[in-house]
């Protein structure tokens, strides 16, 4: 390598340090720091009343079963497109459900199932 290829070299690599050394700095500024995405969230930071503990399923959106299309079901824990399948046309056939304990009517959803989602969905009100 010769001596001008070495200065072009160490020019590149000057410019890279620089530009990542901004970066730092600019998210330093910006978010107060390196972000810590493991970090507690505060209760006054999603305006939750000091010292109450809520579970992460009461931030989510409750799923109206009578009107949840399949994507919707889906994202319940232990429904698959299958069983989301099996939910629509059990209310296609049957009419909508009166309460969510009816969702215990679907072949293969039973109790364990039934537990597992009964905090993230309704009926509608």
């Amino acid at each position: 390598m010769n001596r001008k290829q070495k200065k072009e070299k160490y020019k590149f690599l000057a410019v890279v340090v620089l530009f990542l050394v901004s970066g730092i700095w600019y998210s330093h500024s910006f978010y107060g720091g390196m972000l810590d995405m493991g970090r507690q969230i505060a209760a006054e930071e999603i305006g939750v009343a000091e010292g109450k503990q809520i579970a992460a399923e009461d931030l989510l959106e409750k799923i109206n079963i009578n009107t949840a299309t399949a994507e919707e079901l889906i994202s319940l824990s232990g429904i698959g497109e299958g069983r989301a399948a099996d939910i629509i046309a059990y209310r296609e056939e049957n009419g909508t459900f009166g309460r969510i304990e009816d969702m215990m009517r679907v072949p293969g959803i039973g109790e364990k199932t039934f537990e597992e989602i009964k905090e993230r969905i309704t009926v509608g009100e």
